[in-house]
């Protein structure tokens, strides 16, 4: 078999174990924008409806995501495709915090401080700048140009910092398996 086809065959077999993750990120956001919709953003339970969101998608990908990954090493083909696992992983796990963090300003103006916000900022605007600050808290950098003021805010703040800290903690622990793998091939 060569490369070439490998590699198509991986990224095919790669599409298919991600793509229970990446519905539900659409599901989530769908469900958002829907809500957001016909929901007065005003009334206090709304930033906690994004929070129990962002809890379950936390807790699918921790588990759920986490068990198709480690089924991934097992199969292994190469280390480099396993780089493009967690790649992938990392960057469907920031782009749902940044989701995350855009409802939850939209459902309370206050929950962020620092957004720029001179002129009228578009929703892609500001889900540019959630996915700036979601990269810089997943990457544990923290900046501090925004920052969370609300507890919801916080509280999402935490659950991409323990995310993060699980995925980083789970390669790390993973990479003796991933090289044991590799050298049985």
């Amino acid at each position: 078999m060569t490369f070439k086809t490998q590699t198509g065959l991986f990224l095919k077999q790669l599409l298919i174990r991600i793509s229970p993750s990446l519905i539900l990120v659409a599901l989530v956001a769908v469900i958002y924008i829907y809500l957001m919709q016909f929901v007065e953003h005003d009334l206090a339970w709304v930033p906690y409806l994004v929070v129990l969101f962002a809890l379950i998608k936390s807790i699918y990908f921790t588990f759920f995501t986490f068990m198709q990954v480690n089924k991934s090493i097992k199969q292994c083909h190469s280390f480099a495709q396993l780089l493009w696992i967690f790649g992938m992983l990392v960057i469907l796990i920031i782009f749902s915090y940044a989701a995350d963090y855009s409802c939850l300003a939209a459902a309370n103006g206050a929950s962020f401080q620092g957004l720029k916000t001179s002129g009228s900022l578009g929703y892609l605007s500001v889900l540019f700048e959630f996915f700036y600050f979601s990269v810089v808290t997943f990457a544990a950098i923290g900046y501090g140009d925004i920052v969370p003021l609300t507890t919801p805010a916080k509280l999402l703040v935490i659950m991409e910092i323990g995310q993060s800290f699980v995925l980083v903690v789970f390669g790390l622990s993973n990479i003796n398996n991933i090289h044991t793998s590799i050298k049985h091939q």
